[in-house]
């Protein structure tokens, strides 16, 4: 029998109240016939922490951190390490979530199933989907974004490109990290997932997208945490390029994983020459929300456009200047 460890790091200033609705959402996902264990990573800054109360009265297992070191690369890394001790098997995959991460229910079949049946993928997910769409012009607008980004997946599950997933929500092949020693994520990056997938597809590996499931998320509701959120990730672009630039130009893989590696890192600076095309982009959507809707969430996307470009310059600026990139929590929806 195969085992898979889930994995849930929740940040000190995540409310239960959606705590709770994750662990609901993981304990109802299909298992088939491995052996499934939870194991929830929880950053607490006191004695007293009702998460941890609650979470100590469910099935599952939890691992307090009462430092921040490494944010969430840390608190996955403290999980991969409780794994490897654990009595028992070790886990053949690991499953990364978020708190806020709400998959279906047959999330962890459709990805083991495509693991097994491709060896060079070392992670797979599935379609991103936002869960607080409805709550304002913010949240649509990045909703009509995520389905870009799932048609790209399919693009470039198709012509061999480039798949990252946002904050590795998805299944890994622990046996293949633990012979090409990816034992630990780099918790000095600013964007831990991505120098990861960068990591991977340097040594021969890929992503896999599968098809047949999805995964939801909160989007940011309000402009400053969208902001914030934004300038995090093109950081971690920024390092990506200055990092594994010669890497990727030397590296024994395809010319379009290394063009497609390359244009997903660099275009959101100039995400501006995007607006003259994203109307086209909006008589794609007609059929998902209708013609209402998909004026509204066009007209949004022409602004995050240029939001995403500013973005990308402060950016490139707090590099060049060398100045921290701070991580803050978002406003969450009980969802």
């Amino acid at each position: 029998m195969e085992h898979l460890d889930v994995i849930v790091p929740v940040a000190h200033y995540e409310p239960i109240s959606v705590l709770k609705k994750s662990v609901d959402c993981i304990l109802d996902l299909e298992k088939d016939d491995m052996n499934v264990r939870v194991i929830y990573v929880l950053d607490i800054t006191g004695k007293t922490d009702d998460r941890l109360k609650f979470l100590e009265g469910v099935p599952i297992a939890v691992i307090t951190r009462t430092s921040t070191r490494g944010r969430r690369a840390g608190a996955i890394n403290d999980a991969l390490d409780a794994c490897k001790q654990a009595p028992g098997n070790a886990p053949d995959y690991v499953a990364l979530f978020d708190v806020d991460s709400r998959p279906d229910k047959n999330f962890l079949i459709e990805c083991t199933h495509l693991l097994r049946s491709n060896k060079n993928v070392i992670i797979a997910s599935g379609a991103r989907f936002i869960t607080n769409e409805n709550e304002n012009i913010i949240t649509k607008t990045i909703a009509a974004e995520y389905c870009f980004f799932s048609d790209v997946y399919l693009m470039f599950e198709r012509f061999d490109g480039f798949n990252q997933f946002n904050g590795m929500i998805g299944v890994l092949n622990i046996k293949t990290m633990r012979d090409y020693q990816f034992n630990h994520l780099n918790e000095s990056a600013s964007c831990e997932d991505l120098d990861f997938t960068q990591q991977a597809y340097l040594a021969g590996f890929t992503g896999g997208f599968a098809q047949n499931t999805r995964v939801g998320e909160q989007a940011p509701s309000t402009i400053k945490d969208l902001f914030n959120q934004r300038v995090r990730w093109l950081s971690g672009a920024c390092q990506g390029l200055r990092t594994y630039l010669p890497a990727f130009i030397t590296a024994q893989i395809s010319v379009s994983k290394k063009l497609a590696w390359f244009l997903a890192l660099s275009l959101p600076f100039v995400a501006f020459l995007a607006t003259p095309v994203v109307p086209l982009y909006g008589a794609r959507l007609c059929g998902k929300y209708g013609l209402r809707s998909v004026i509204v969430r066009t007209f949004g996307l022409v602004g995050h456009v240029w939001l995403i470009t500013l973005c990308g310059s402060v950016a490139l600026a707090k590099q060049v200047l060398g100045r921290h990139i701070e991580w803050g929590g978002s406003k969450r929806s009980e969802v």
